[in-house]
């Protein structure tokens, strides 16, 4: 075949709310944050505080004993407070239209194709492929991300505040174009030219964590060059040390964020205070809503067993599949959903749902609680910059990418986002910024809440294709 083989359906939403972000206030968003009628990991805040209950009045950092459900009722963002109806989730839209990965008819397909037609030069896949390099004489960048995915204005929906202000400090042009809307589609997009050694016409394109491998097995992406990047040394250690990049030598985080338990306390009397519960309490039957993305519903069952998503075995795997499939047997899960998780769980439809933090935050229902640090830890996950072989402007990509790793830059688009702030400092600036948004610890967590957070183990493609195929077979998909 032609070019790479890719999964058909492989989450593809950003996995934080994809769609239109906020723009001109709320307006009327759905699953991670997309307008109704459009809509992939994906965030809003301001507001007032309501009636705080005595378990949230720490600071952000605190530590906490014990599990702490948090009532979100107060944390409303200001600048995109208009509607929050029928909200889709932006991060279930990154993650994928076809929520829940790899369609089985695609695992198939993958394997019929193989990975032919495509050799990677000896060496290449450690720095990945150059072109040349025409930031000296051309100072632009080409950047692809997910549509609503970055600070707007709130007075005029067409200007982006800190892009502005990076061409106005640097003379670089940002060609800015939201033009990726599901990572398995953006993938057969720039797989083409990839696989001829040309350039694609983007600079930086922004892509799940999960695909991350997969970029970098088939030769994709190249290493950063952090000479041009020294921001890069003030990421947090948390973020840093990503089981899919180690050391974030080929990526930069555009969102980070935590898979975590929301539920409607009109309708769910006894607190829930860890993951099982939801898997096995008798009160919750016929109540809970999963995600159809296998990472994160496989991940929430790891923990609940006790094993780590960042390591674990094909066994491990296989008993947390059986006992997601042993709770859907029994009636417990009401539903796998993807990009209208919030809608549904909004609407009464489900009393417990799987929540991805940035989507949650903004919301600020009276009657939602989210489980802020559920017993047996947290999923973390990140939507990440990358720059694709054969960029034009690699240097001019590279700096725009060490602008937004300045605290006072990320805090920026992190109150907008409302995803978690991932380099060092901008917490701070958060603070001085938006103090509502930072009191919020699903967007500046607590210590507790970042030791027990832990991401998902990198996968082959082999087992990427497998995992998410049998997941599918048991949820149905």
């Amino acid at each position: 075949m032609g070019q790479r083989p890719h999964p058909d359906h492989q989450r593809d939403a950003a996995r934080r709310i994809q769609g239109q972000r906020l723009r001109q206030g709320h307006v009327g968003v759905l699953l991670r944050g997309v307008h109704a009628g459009q809509a992939r990991h994906v965030r809003q805040h301001g507001g007032g505080a309501q009636g705080l209950a005595p378990h949230d009045l720490r600071k952000p950092g605190d530590a906490v004993t014990g599990p702490d459900p948090l009532d979100l009722a107060r944390f409303t963002n200001r600048t995109r407070l208009r509607s929050t109806a029928s909200r889709v989730s932006r991060r279930a839209l990154l993650r994928g239209a076809g929520a829940g990965g790899l369609a089985v008819a695609g695992a198939s397909a993958l394997s019929a194709c193989g990975v032919q037609g495509h050799v990677v030069p000896p060496g290449a896949q450690e720095t990945g492929q150059p072109g040349h390099d025409y930031s000296d004489t051309e100072k632009k960048v080409v950047f692809a991300n997910w549509p609503a995915y970055i600070d707007v204005d709130p007075k005029d929906p067409n200007k982006r505040p800190t892009l502005e202000r990076f061409e106005k400090e640097t003379g670089i042009q940002v060609q800015y174009l939201e033009v990726i809307n599901d990572n398995n589609d953006w993938y057969t997009k720039v797989d083409p030219s990839l696989v001829k050694g040309v350039d694609t016409g983007y600079d930086i394109m922004v892509v799940s964590d999960y695909m991350v491998a997969k970029y970098r097995a088939y030769d994709y992406i190249q290493e950063l060059n952090l000479a041009n990047v020294p921001n890069h040394a003030h990421m947090l250690p948390s973020v840093l040390h990503d089981p899919t990049d180690a050391g974030r030598r080929y990526t930069v985080p555009w969102a980070y964020g935590y898979t975590t338990i929301a539920y409607n306390k009109k309708l769910v009397k006894q607190p829930i205070t860890s993951i099982a519960e939801i898997f096995t309490r008798p009160d919750l039957h016929g109540k809970v809503s999963l995600f159809s993305e296998m990472e994160d519903t496989v991940a929430l069952a790891l923990l609940a067993l006790g094993h780590d998503p960042q390591q674990f075995t094909d066994a491990q795997f296989n008993k947390s599949l059986e006992y997601v499939r042993r709770a859907k047997a029994a009636g417990q899960i009401r539903a796998f959903t993807g990009n209208d998780y919030l809608s549904d769980f909004q609407q009464g439809n489900t009393a417990v749902t799987m929540a991805y933090s940035g989507d949650v935050a903004q919301l600020g229902k009276p009657d939602l609680v989210t489980v802020d640090l559920p017993r047996e830890g947290l999923l973390s996950w990140s939507d990440n910059c990358v720059i694709p072989n054969f960029a034009r402007h690699k240097t001019n990509a590279e700096k725009l990418l060490n602008y937004y790793l300045r605290p006072d830059v990320a805090a920026a688009l992190d109150d907008y986002i409302d995803y978690i702030p991932s380099v060092d400092g901008a917490d701070t600036a958060l603070r001085a910024l938006d103090p509502q948004a930072a009191a919020s610890p699903l967007i500046v967590p607590t210590k507790r809440m970042e030791a027990k957070a832990r991401g998902f183990m990198a996968l082959t493609v082999d087992q990427l294709n497998d995992y998410t195929g049998r997941f599918q077979q048991v949820t149905g998909q």
